[in-house]
């Protein structure tokens, strides 16, 4: 009596082990760059933090090397109406002004925007460090009612980047 060895898994089985398997390292490297993404997204260590209210008004920041001034409006700030932010810096002269604006307990989305330079006057001199930056967008709307908001700015300047974080909440 002889026997032959066959295999416990036929083509079909081996097709759907290999199937399962791609699918699961697809799975994998999907909440990798997730992963990667979301904290890249997050304040990084450097950033300062500000203590000022833009529900309340204008905020005014005294730095190490300068003045900043924001305002956020109109006020008081909603969800799914347009929010414009006025930027401007004394002593500091930005390359390139972004915004993210994240929901401070729960994710609300990625909300990231560019700041645009807005010419004072038609001279050429663009790079002066007190013209003033604007941008806008809007709330993502809230189901809770209310909702904390944290606006980061990443000022880029020849010497380096600052992120700078501001907190308020909206309805």
């Amino acid at each position: 009596m002889t026997s032959s060895c066959q295999p416990n898994q036929t083509a079909g089985q081996k097709g759907s082990l290999i199937q399962f398997l791609l699918l699961g390292l697809l799975l994998l490297a999907v909440l990798a760059g997730a992963t990667w993404y979301q904290q890249s997204l997050a304040p990084q260590a450097g950033v300062i933090r500000h203590e000022c209210d833009l529900q309340q008004g204008p905020c005014q920041i005294e730095l190490s090397n300068g003045r900043l001034q924001l305002e956020a409006g109109p006020l008081p700030m909603r969800s799914l109406s347009p929010l414009k932010l006025a930027l401007s810096l004394d002593g500091m002269n930005a390359n390139r002004i972004l915004a993210d604006l994240q929901g401070a307990d729960m994710y609300m989305g990625i909300n990231q925007f560019e700041l645009q330079r807005i010419s004072e006057t038609n001279s050429a001199d663009t790079s002066s460090a007190n013209t003033p930056w604007q941008g806008q967008t809007e709330l993502a709307v809230c189901t809770t009612g209310s909702m904390r908001w944290q606006l980061t700015l990443a000022i880029e300047t020849p010497e380096g980047t600052q992120q700078h974080l501001f907190e308020f909440e909206a309805r």
